[in-house]
């Protein structure tokens, strides 16, 4: 999971820094700044849904577990927790 989470942090970044390249024309008398998409906005935002999504589920089914788990401990606590003799 750590590892879906890493990815997960490299796609939103990639969706806000780098989704899109700029150019800037020099040597006329306006400059002229034009900005191209480098990525699909949507299928990046797509993935980190699916992501997302799927870290939900997986920490899900890992509480569900955690949850119905049941440890059987062959120990009287009352003789375990009584004061020295």
């Amino acid at each position: 999971m750590k590892m879906v989470r890493e990815r997960l942090n490299q796609l939103k970044s990639l969706a806000s820094q780098v989704s899109t390249k700029e150019y800037t024309t020099w040597g006329q008398p306006d400059r002229e700044r034009t900005v191209e998409p480098q990525y699909d906005l949507k299928l990046v935002d797509r993935k980190v849904v699916e992501l997302e999504t799927w870290l939900y589920r997986a920490d899900s089914a890992v509480k569900q577990s955690n949850a119905t788990t049941q440890v059987a401990l062959d120990v009287d606590v009352d003789k375990l927790l009584a004061p020295l003799d």
